[in-house]
């Protein structure tokens, strides 16, 4: 991605902080450090961490991990840009530049750091640039390790998927709807390290030798595992990738001309043959089933749709954009009764399904510009095994979300291919010698160890959610609170936690006043989100003080502002459709009605009375 590279640690400089010197004449060792050691270890670990005592075992762990690459990593990418390299300038333009979206837009805190269980956000955002910032900062030794790390990692997921497909296990480690997840939290994200991981094998295969045919046997369980995933931009785009990857390797090679055009026609053999093993595994949802499909409910027209919301939601702020992670709030008032037909009912994009479009939306034309930017310098620099992997899997980004299960591993792979002019792709520059830059040094530090315990709160609060999902246990929920303090997720759980034990008989009707008062608070917390005002309405419908008029005009006003930020949202609309026959208003019932049917979901002709109880509520 010809610019300074960034030098490597030797064993008595601090490596979290290292820098360049653009002194060519002055070259450090080639060896590991521990710096190195741990960068590849925080790759592998991205790619199989998970802890089945957490509620989101196979999400949380790696946003931790990402946490703690912030402080290292953008100190490395500050250094690169100070000493002008292009790449990081671009980098620390894109982020600066996202810090202010985020600052100045509609909800800042909700676009600094997101909520539980979501890695949108301008912190998550860093943490993937500091990602490629710690892949510029490897050394030699372990630019060479990453691709077997990376081979290790993806094998892992693949061979963990096809289990999956073939028992179907429960909790965590379950399917979704028939589409496998290896060992992250969604199959899209599987797709996205498959698509990686065919094209960094593809790129081996068309080399010569050993290495050739280990390639080609990891391509087999790549294949099978990522047509059962769903993911058709995964199938047909890592697939193409391989096999360019491998005519690209084998120009290179030297030798006979025979052995140097062969290995695209073994990746393709290779691919037919994982092809071929998927089949007897795959469901209505693999992507070899739905590869076809022009249908409403296969996925694109929903993209296409929401991607218009977002260009018309941009004209109310192209600058700066609605802040990073903000595509919801910025595109949900704007959903149509075709978008529901496409998605489903309280369906929602927290993320543009396209990284280009993200970036538009959330922070403008000005951070589409410096987005672009990065992409073209950092891709044009990049050479090698690590370039196809980062382009497989950025090349899902196109059609899918980016993760914290994806983008840290695919830009620490961008950063380490990363290559001086002039310098092979075969062999990794010699790096420069270290400067020493106490500053730097002490601020990596300081936002590291705040980053790590961020990153370790996180991780608690998250065991002390599981506990209270499946117990309904009231305390752990406000443990959890207490944690992630402000967070609208956390306090929804902690209502639905106190609603649990009220219907249960834990509790007496004596703590509605804190069911009230824990509903009211979700929507301080977070007022952009349908979902929890109509779990306010819910509440409201009980425990609302005053006169049952009252209550149920407290109700019709949530219900009015979920509608406000979800126009047709199906659990909205069924609970007026409700309130209508409650109040014996025909002419309500009527209008309701006509609504759910314009999105399938035609109600009895005779309504009920809103649920007591509080719903499981939808996705807005």
């Amino acid at each position: 991605m010809s610019t300074p590279s960034v030098g490597r640690s030797t064993p008595k400089t601090s490596p979290a902080c290292s820098v360049a010197l653009p002194a060519p004449d002055r070259a450090a060792t080639r060896r590991l450090g521990r710096i190195d050691l741990a960068i590849l270890g925080g790759a592998l670990a991205l790619l199989v961490v998970w802890s089945p005592s957490l509620n989101l075992g196979l999400l949380t762990p790696r946003m931790a991990i990402t946490l703690a690459l912030v402080g290292p990593g953008l100190v490395v990418v500050g250094g690169l840009a100070r000493r002008g390299d292009l790449g990081a300038r671009w980098l620390a333009g894109l982020l600066a530049w996202a810090l202010v979206a985020a600052l100045v837009a509609p909800h800042p805190k909700l676009s600094l750091v997101g909520s539980y269980g979501t890695d949108v956000g301008w912190i998550w955002l860093a943490g993937y640039g500091a990602a490629w910032g710690l892949g510029r900062r490897l050394a030699p030794d372990g630019v060479r390790l990453l691709p077997r790390v990376l081979l290790v990692g993806v094998l892992a997921n693949a061979l963990f998927a096809i289990v999956e497909a073939a028992v179907e296990p429960t909790g965590d480690l379950a399917t979704a709807g028939g589409r496998v997840l290896g060992l992250v939290s969604n199959s899209l994200f599987l797709a996205g390290l498959l698509s990686g991981g065919l094209a960094l094998a593809g790129r081996r295969a068309g080399g010569s030798g050993r290495r050739r045919w280990v390639a080609l046997a990891l391509i087999v369980p790549f294949a099978t595992a990522t047509n059962l995933t769903g993911s058709r931009a995964a199938l047909a785009g890592g697939a193409v990738l391989a096999v360019v990857a491998a005519a690209v390797a084998g120009r290179a090679e030297r030798g006979p001309t025979l052995d140097r055009t062969v290995g695209p026609l073994l990746v393709v053999v290779a691919l037919s043959v994982g092809f071929a093993l998927s089949l007897p595994l795959e469901s209505a949802t693999s992507s070899a089933s739905r590869i076809g499909e022009v249908s409403t409910s296969s996925g694109y027209e929903s993209r296409v749709l929401a991607w218009g919301f977002g260009l018309d939601a941009l004209g109310e702020r192209p600058v700066t954009g609605w802040g990073p992670g903000r595509f919801r709030e910025a595109t949900a008032p704007r959903t149509t009764a075709a978008f529901v037909r496409a998605e489903g009912p309280d369906k929602l994009f927290y993320d543009a399904h396209d990284l280009f479009v993200e970036h538009l939306v959330t922070t403008g034309v000005v951070g589409l510009g410096l987005l672009v930017g990065f992409v073209v310098v950092s891709f044009r620099r990049a050479r090698g095994p690590l370039a196809w992997f980062a382009a497989g899997v950025a090349l899902t980004w196109l059609l899918n979300p980016a993760s914290a299960c994806t983008a840290p591993v695919a830009l620490l792979a961008l950063g380490a291919a990363w290559r001086p002019r002039g310098a092979p792709a075969r062999h990794p520059a010699t790096p420069l010698r270290v400067g020493r830059v106490p500053v730097g040094r002490s601020i990596g530090a300081v936002v590291g160890v705040l980053g790590a315990l961020a990153g370790a709160t996180l991780v608690v609060a998250d065991a002390y959610v599981d506990r209270a999902t499946v117990d309904a246990d009231v305390d752990a929920a406000q443990t959890a609170q207490r944690l992630l303090p402000g967070d609208a997720t956390i306090t929804g759980l902690v209502t639905d936690a106190w609603a649990t034990a009220l219907a249960t008989g834990q509790v007496g009707p004596e703590v509605g006043p804190e069911v009230l008062r824990s509903a009211h608070r979700a929507t301080r917390e977070d007022p952009t989100r349908s979902i929890w005002w109509i779990r306010r309405a819910y509440v409201d419908n009980t425990f609302a003080p005053g006169s049952r008029e009252e209550q149920l005009a407290a109700v019709e006003a949530d219900l009015r502002e979920a509608l406000r930020l979800s126009p047709w949202s199906f659990e909205a609309m069924r609970a007026m459709y409700d309130l209508a026959g409650l109040r014996d208003d025909p002419a309500e019932v009527a209008r309701w009605r006509a609504r759910l049917c314009e999105i399938d979901a035609c109600p009895p002709d005779a309504p009920a009375d809103p649920d007591p109880e509080l719903a499981g509520g939808g996705g807005g």
